[in-house]
């Protein structure tokens, strides 16, 4: 559901490092299982560093897709549908050229442009709730036009229905020595499993 990694941007290679070994191994899986990746706000320009995990960019979203029992849900990092100024800064953002120039500064700079980032990132809240959220659901919810929404990007780990339409906003997965298995049956639930030292 995008922002796996805190900053990955194919046209940045200072961001590609540390990224590898992940890269390799959602490959690997991406043989044995079908792999989905919706592109976010903090890694985006990605279909260069996979050849098996598909990769939806965000202009490609929302992702239709259906549950078993064939219900419609529409897939999306969260990150579309806004005003319009913000849409086009970060539109912008992805643009090729604009991204190899600033790939450039951040050579010359010594790659201090990234490690800002970085940085921040490392001190960002990333559990926070938002305040008044339902009623911006209620506002996303008209632009998608189906019975289901889920979305990622705001991390409130909420389940909302507004006339008919469900609405899932998934939990930060940047927990430490932790995972969560999702299974969706009657409703969508999520069980955090902590890893145990050995």
């Amino acid at each position: 559901m995008g922002d796996i990694f805190d900053l990955l941007i194919y046209e940045v290679k200072a961001t590609h490092d540390f990224a590898k070994a992940y890269i390799d191994l959602l490959e690997e899986l991406a043989h044995e299982i079908e792999i989905i990746y919706l592109e976010g706000n903090h890694d985006f320009n990605l279909s260069k560093f996979f050849k098996n995990v598909k990769v939806f960019s965000v202009e490609q979203q929302p992702l239709l897709c259906e549950f078993q029992d064939h219900t419609p849900v529409k897939l999306a990092h969260g990150d579309i549908f806004l005003k319009p100024f913000l849409q086009f800064c970060l539109k912008s953002l992805r643009n090729y050229y604009l991204l190899l120039f600033l790939n450039f500064l951040n050579v010359i700079s010594k790659e201090k442009i990234t490690q800002k980032i970085l940085k921040n990132q490392n001190k960002k809240q990333l559990i926070r709730k938002i305040p008044h959220f339902s009623a911006l659901v209620k506002e996303r919810i008209k632009c998608y036009n189906t019975s289901f929404v889920i979305e990622g990007h705001y991390h409130q780990d909420v389940f909302l229905e507004y006339e008919n339409t469900k609405y899932l906003n998934l939990a930060t997965f940047a927990y430490k020595e932790s995972f969560f298995v999702v299974k969706y049956e009657s409703e969508i639930r999520f069980h955090k499993i902590e890893l145990k030292e050995a």
